[in-house]
């Protein structure tokens, strides 16, 4: 087996087409040689038609004039490439194929209305036209012989995609160098926001007033903790028809408590009597028996209600109250705005910072997939060489990625 680098392959590989191909390179340029002279003839007669507007005014002379310009115009887009391959052949027949489709197609609607003394003209290009449709037939057949060429020339096209990938690195280089920068920024613009609020909380009362929203949100807690035994049977007190009368207050009270319990108590008078009335109206609604509950729950209401009635709540109470009293006193201070404002700052940096390590991860997956298809078409084009020329070829490919996967994996741990 012989170790080859990618530019070595690629000198050998052409070496090798052009024996495999010699024949038929050969009796393609036969077939170039004559499309481009019967091209060339097309172009003379067409010159001949637009010259005999010269000579005569005539509306005839007008038409073939106008019909030589159309001939000019798509002889002119006639293109195939020079270099000779199987690839280019089929080019070139399609492109016969089509120039005598867009020719005749013109000539159908120009030559009808021609004067007869071109019709020596139209004859000599009918006659260039047919030489083209056998040409066009002698490429076909010269394809379908030499179609096995056409794999072989793939090899090719597939070994100048391997030579590109492995020419990717500085382009991954350059993309990492700039993001690696950006992560550098954000980096530093996420460790000042982070100083600033810890500056903030250090030296302001911020810590007291989180405190107290986290003492409001416990005590919330423990409210619905302790009125979670009444939430079935005050909300069937709330739904039935029971013919017991509930002061304003009290069914207010018993709406806003099973709602927001932690509002409720600090919105009411010392002693939370709306409740305590709403709770009154429950308890004879369920001694009378006039709510459809289970002894069980009958039983666990009226021992909740005489608790509350006798001051179980009082001291959550006078606890939200004290919460609620010290957030007032800070609430003309701007340190909840300045706390939000440096939360959001550095919420933000941190997003941006998470956001650039994400894109260098990204660039590492791309390293990863273009690794994998070098590796795909390096097997592969081992493969179809041993197939087409018999020969084992180990391909060495130095595309010189591998370093650059430890550059994006050093970023993994940096991000918040």
């Amino acid at each position: 087996m012989t170790t080859l680098t990618v530019e070595q392959l690629e000198k050998w590989y052409r070496k090798q087409l052009a024996k495999r191909s010699k024949d038929f390179v050969k009796q393609a340029e036969k077939s170039y040689r004559i499309v481009e002279s019967a091209l060339k003839d097309i172009q003379e007669v067409s010159k001949s038609l637009r010259d005999s507007d010269v000579e005569d005014s005539s509306d005839s002379v007008g038409i073939a004039a106008r019909f030589a310009m159309k001939i000019e115009e798509i002889v002119n887009s006639f293109y195939v490439t020079k270099e000779i391959s199987y690839e280019s052949t089929e080019m070139l027949q399609e492109e016969v194929q089509r120039f005598i489709q867009e020719l005749w197609g013109a000539g159908a609607r120009w030559i009808r209305r021609m004067d007869k003394r071109h019709k020596g003209t139209i004859k000599q290009l009918d006659v260039y036209m047919k030489e083209l449709a056998r040409e066009m037939k002698r490429i076909g057949k010269l394809l379908y012989e030499f179609s096995w060429l056409k794999d072989l020339e793939r090899i090719g096209t597939r070994i100048d995609t391997l030579r590109e990938l492995g020419r990717a690195r500085e382009s991954f280089e350059e993309q990492i160098r700039q993001v690696r920068q950006k992560i550098e920024q954000a980096r530093r613009e996420y460790e000042l926001a982070k100083q600033a609020y810890d500056e903030f909380t250090r030296e302001s009362n911020v810590a007291e007033l989180l405190n107290l929203d986290q003492e409001a949100d416990h005590l919330a807690a423990v409210l619905r903790m302790k009125l979670n035994p009444l939430k079935k049977q005050v909300k069937k007190f709330l739904q039935h028809d029971h013919g017991v009368r509930v002061p304003p207050e009290g069914l207010r009270a018993l709406t806003d408590y099973f709602e927001d319990p932690y509002t409720a108590i600090v919105n009411e008078p010392d002693g939370h009597p709306g409740l305590v009335e709403g709770l009154s109206a429950l308890r004879t609604a369920i001694e009378q028996g006039r709510l459809p509950l289970k002894d069980r729950l009958a039983r666990r209401a009226i021992e909740e209600i005489e608790a509350i009635s006798r001051g179980s709540l009082r001291e959550l109470q006078v606890q939200a109250k004290s919460i609620e009293e010290r957030r007032r006193r800070f609430a003309g201070s701007d340190v909840y705005a300045e706390n939000r404002r440096l939360q959001e700052a550095l919420e933000e940096a941190r997003k941006n910072l998470e956001y650039h390590t994400n894109d260098l991860l990204r660039i590492r997956d791309e390293i990863k997939r273009q690794l994998e298809r070098i590796e795909e078409y390096r097997t592969r084009i081992e493969s179809e060489i041993l197939d087409a020329f018999g020969e084992k070829v180990r391909l060495k490919v130095d595309a010189r990625l591998e370093p650059l996967l430890e550059l994006c994996e050093a970023e993994r741990g940096e991000a918040v």
